[in-house]
C-alpha cells in the first residue's frame, strides 16, 4: 500500500479527481462522513491544498490494471474544519485507515476529529493513530460523539493534561 498527498494544477484534471474522490465516499463511507466534510471536500480547490491545516491524501495498492483505490483521508483546519477518512471493504482491517491517519498526523502535527460513540471501526482507527478523546459533545445528529485530538504538538512534544481536566486514552 502506498500513502500519497494529492495535488493537481489542471483544473479539468482536478475536478475529475475530486469527483472520483467523493464518489468513493459516497460508496464506502457507510453513510457516516458528515455532510460538512463532504461539502468542505466538494469545494476544494487545489491552491488551498497549500494552506495549512489542509491535507488531501490517498491509499492505493497494485492491482491488475494499475493502483487501485483503497481508501482515502481529507483534513481542513486540522480537523476543526473536517475530518474525513473512507476505506473501500477489500482493504478495511488491513489498518488502512490507521495508516491515512497517522500519515495526516505526521503530515500536519496535529489533527483533531469527531467520531460518533457508535462507530467503533472508526474510534479504533483514531486511537491506534495516536489519537486520545478529550470530550464528549453531541454530534451533527444529535448522537453522542468523541472529540478526539492528537497529544503531541507540531514540535512532538507531548501535551499533557491539565489536574482535573477529564481525558479519556485508549488503554494500552
Amino acid at each position: 500500500m502506498q500513502i500519497s498527498s494529492l495535488y493537481d494544477s489542471n483544473p479539468v484534471q482536478w475536478n475529475s479527481r475530486l469527483s472520483g474522490l467523493l464518489e468513493f465516499l459516497r460508496e464506502y463511507g457507510e453513510q457516516r462522513i458528515t455532510l460538512r466534510g463532504c461539502r468542505q471536500l466538494a469545494r476544494l480547490t487545489p491552491d488551498q491544498l497549500a494552506l495549512p491545516g489542509v491535507s488531501l491524501l490517498v491509499a492505493t495498492v497494485r492491482g491488475q490494471n494499475g493502483r487501485q483505490l483503497a481508501g482515502v483521508s481529507f483534513v481542513s483546519g486540522y480537523g476543526k474544519e473536517a475530518c474525513v477518512v473512507a476505506v473501500h471493504p477489500l482493504y478495511r482491517n488491513r489498518h488502512t485507515g490507521t495508516a491515512l491517519l497517522t500519515a495526516q498526523l505526521e503530515r500536519l502535527g496535529q489533527l483533531e476529529c469527531h467520531v460518533a460513540c457508535d462507530n467503533p471501526a472508526s474510534l479504533k482507527m483514531c486511537f491506534n493513530s495516536g489519537l486520545a478523546a478529550v470530550d464528549l459533545v453531541n454530534g451533527p445528529t444529535g448522537k453522542p460523539t468523541l472529540l478526539l485530538r492528537s497529544l503531541r504538538t507540531a514540535a512532538g512534544a507531548t501535551i499533557l493534561p491539565q489536574e482535573g481536566e477529564l481525558l479519556c486514552q485508549s488503554p494500552s
